[in-house]
């Protein structure tokens, strides 16, 4: 589809416009994210003649009708809460602790209304030991003003009071307020006595990781734009599962040492945590392995567990979620697992495959490098802890010694950094030109046609 009419032109959007010149760009992309789901939730990996008619009659007249009498959202940033040349429309709870320079309030036909629980009112009065801080009969009332007070108070400059006026509305509560305002009409009132403030920028950072952005923005920025940036989702999103049980299984080993409980890790433990995971996740991810897949997958972490012979005391934490905030984004990572002993700590980021060739596969060795690099970064900015060696751990390799070193560097690391820096900034600025080198990342895309068009 992406090859033509109107889409080519959606993507061809320049990020950097408008919120409004973007949404349909991004209202693609949210179709796209229906799709799979309808995909999923039908387990349809394969349209053809038999099935076509059938199945795209459930979407649009089932799947899609459904959601869209439900109600479907259109893309809202939730860093630019008021984007130029837009209205925002909030509901007042929305509107929490946020100002604009003109806000219009409706909903003046509202009265206070009693939400209390019987159940939680003999609860309390049974078990509370303090006096209601507001008196029950009062509450409502409380609620009531406590609400408006928010929607009244998030005009800076200028606060219009709406109304459809009936018998019933304004309410009561609101007649004295709403009767005794100017009308907008009125020749007391004129829009240009006022000076409107800009509205306030939000601060908001965003979140990056060297595996899930940078890496995909240095392979292929267009790919970046449209996976990272827009949403799409991918056709071809077969999880890797085999990685996945190899790791989190693997985790089970960790947890356990660091619990204390060496005595769980045996053969046949390690076997029921790696069933269990693998259970799980192809019921999630709706993908299977062959049993020969699964057999290697489970000898990999069986591998693993005997090579260590029992020494588990160095293991201080796994599957360790790390971010740090910077003065423009926060930098985010999870490192596998963080060994060492007195005051330096050692990093070790698993790879579920064979060791590869140090000299042929060299630019995938530097890539893995660096992320070592921001990992090493984030450990010592956030815990302190002086980091004494790298390594990655090559749960596929049989005979060999299945680990690469890398020695920890203060200027290399620093050298990355700012690299990173760089890149973010880039990505910031949505400077998306610049397409793969890999035929074999194009030839996998599922843009290649758009590419090839452009």
């Amino acid at each position: 589809m992406f090859e033509f009419e109107p889409f080519k032109s959606i993507l061809c959007t320049d990020l950097n416009k408008g919120v409004v010149d973007v949404r349909p760009a991004r209202n693609l992309a949210l179709l796209s994210k229906i799709i799979v789901k309808f995909e999923y939730l039908h387990k349809i990996t394969v349209l053809n003649g038999k099935n076509i008619n059938t199945r795209t009659e459930r979407f649009f007249n089932q799947y899609f009708k459904f959601l869209i009498d439900g109600g479907i959202n259109e893309y809202e940033d939730d860093s630019e809460y008021a984007p130029s040349g837009c209205v925002s429309f909030l509901t007042i709870h929305q509107s929490k602790g946020m100002e604009f320079p003109i806000v219009v309030v409706g909903s003046l036909g509202n009265v206070p209304k009693n939400k209390s629980n019987e159940i939680l009112l003999e609860i309390e009065d049974k078990y509370f030991s303090r006096t209601p801080f507001e008196p029950l009969e009062q509450i409502k009332f409380y609620d009531f003003w406590r609400l408006f007070y928010t929607a009244f108070s998030r005009a800076q400059d200028l606060l219009v009071l709406s109304c459809n006026e009936t018998s019933r509305c304004p309410s009561k509560y609101f007649k004295d307020i709403y009767d005794n305002v100017i009308s907008y009409d009125s020749s007391l009132f004129n829009i240009a006595d006022f000076e409107f403030q800009s509205v306030k920028p939000v601060n908001i950072k965003e979140t990056f990781s060297f595996t899930s952005q940078i890496t995909v923005y240095e392979t292929c920025s267009l790919q970046y734009k449209f996976y990272k940036d827009l949403g799409f989702i991918p056709v071809r999103s077969g999880a890797m599962i085999f990685g996945r049980i190899v790791h989190e299984t693997i985790e089970d080993i960790h947890r356990a040492a660091i619990r204390k409980e060496e005595f769980l890790i045996t053969p046949d433990n390690i076997t029921k945590w790696f069933n269990a995971n693998y259970s799980n996740i192809s019921k999630i991810e709706h993908s299977y392995l062959a049993e020969p897949q699964q057999e290697a997958a489970l000898k990999q972490v069986l591998r693993y567990a005997e090579k260590q012979n029992g020494n588990w005391d160095s293991i201080k934490q796994t599957e360790v979620d790390v971010s740090i905030v910077k003065p423009t984004y926060i930098l985010e990572g999870k490192i596998d697992l963080i060994k060492g002993t007195d005051n330096t700590v050692e990093i070790v980021d698993f790879k579920s495959e064979k060791k590869p060739d140090l000299i042929k596969y060299s630019d995938r060795l530097e890539q893995y490098r660096r992320q070592l690099h921001i990992y090493a970064h984030l450990v010592e900015e956030k815990t302190h802890q002086k980091v004494s060696k790298m390594h990655l751990y090559y749960t596929g390799e049989e005979n060999g010694v299945p680990t690469i070193t890398f020695p920890y560097t203060k200027s290399a690391i620093e050298g990355t950094i700012a690299s990173f820096d760089d890149t973010v900034a880039r990505i910031m600025q949505k400077k998306y030109s610049k397409c793969a080198t890999d035929s074999k990342v194009c030839r996998n895309c599922d843009f290649r046609y758009y590419c090839e068009q452009e």
